[in-house]
């Protein structure tokens, strides 16, 4: 007989009189079928015999208390924690808004566009005139590049 056809799952309640109706008269039918399945219910109600037999202590006089004592004294923390949470979720809320409003708007006031200018040559000597400065001043690239903008506009 096939693994899915056996009554294992059912076997258990079965040993102990918890079956009733047509699931105890289908285990029944496959019992005398299937000798894998009695070996099985041998073993479960051998197992339930000895969990009989065995005989329970009670616990030592005060040791719920003590237990329950254990259990108050590691009391949950004060819910700051979720305070915190909710303050950081309202700013990035905050935070996201401003960033989508400044898409949608777009900038505030007048503002120029960058222009990128590919240097000329004489750009680049005066560049390259600057940079031994440069190592030793490294905003001084930046101020030669200005220089030579500002008289650019001169010259209109």
């Amino acid at each position: 007989m096939n693994e899915r056809n056996h009554v294992t799952d059912d076997l258990a309640e079965y040993a102990v009189g918890a079956l009733r109706g047509g699931a105890k008269a289908r285990v029944e039918g496959h019992l005398r079928d299937c000798a894998d399945c009695r070996k099985e219910l041998a073993a479960l109600e051998r197992t339930g015999e000895l969990l009989s037999s065995v005989t329970l202590e009670g616990a030592p006089a005060g040791t719920w208390q003590a237990v329950r004592g254990r259990i108050a004294s590691r009391a949950p923390a004060p819910a700051r924690p979720r305070l915190a949470w909710a303050l950081a979720a309202g700013a990035a809320a905050l935070l996201v808004i401003v960033i989508g409003l400044t898409f949608v708007l777009g900038p505030v006031g007048d503002v120029e566009p960058y222009v990128i200018v590919e240097p000329d040559d004489e750009m680049l000597v005066t560049i390259e005139g600057r940079l031994p400065a440069t190592w030793a001043a490294p905003l001084a690239d930046e101020a030669a590049i200005g220089l030579r903008f500002a008289y650019l506009e001169e010259d209109g």
